[in-house]
């Protein structure tokens, strides 16, 4: 059976933007969990529910409550003994990724991880070239301290052209984020 490939659209909310994105990294994980490449889960954020709907066709849905906590990254997992966790962001800025789209929680949770190990990066989707690159936790880590004194506060997009692994479509999937993760930290 022939997988039907979606196109890329604009979102109008401000709470679905970023949502398409994640769906197709999701589509990748259930295939390569379906062959074996790696077993990666979306965290979801803590929500403490008010107000459950009590009849009807929505029954026990949550129909009122909050975040306890902010989030920390969308994904984490494990592939051939790695531990991986990661975070997806995209933006329609042509020329640079503003640094302001990464939480200080999500950096820390980012640091964090890669202390003990783990492979941590940033998916980054530049919507206007249609693009995907991995911005792996250590170069992620000079452009947040370079920030942090005063300086440049994005990352070129040409820095990703010319430093980090584009992510294409491979192995049944049009994001295949896995091979592009093992051409990044082949020297790491």
């Amino acid at each position: 059976m022939r997988m039907q490939r979606k196109s890329f659209t604009k979102k109008s909310s401000q709470a679905n933007r970023g949502m398409e994105f994640e769906g197709y990294i999701m589509q990748a994980n259930a295939r390569y969990a379906i062959r074996g490449i790696a077993s990666i889960d979306k965290i979801a954020t803590p929500v403490k529910v008010i107000k459950l709907a009590a009849t009807g066709p929505k029954k026990g849905r949550i129909i009122d409550g909050y975040y306890e906590e902010k989030s920390t990254v969308d994904f984490s997992g494990i592939s051939r003994g790695r531990s991986i966790y990661f975070d997806t962001k995209e933006t329609e800025n042509k020329t640079s990724f503003p640094l302001d789209n990464v939480g200080d929680h999500q950096y820390e949770a980012l640091r964090e991880k890669h202390l003990h190990q783990a492979i941590s990066f940033l998916l980054i989707r530049f919507k206007t070239h249609h693009e995907i690159f991995i911005l792996l936790f250590e170069n992620l880590d000079k452009w947040w301290k370079e920030a942090m004194t005063g300086g440049r506060k994005s990352i070129p997009y040409q820095f990703f052209k010319e430093n980090c692994v584009k992510c294409e479509a491979g192995r049944n999937v049009s994001i295949d984020y896995m091979a592009a993760l093992d051409m990044a930290t082949m020297n790491v």
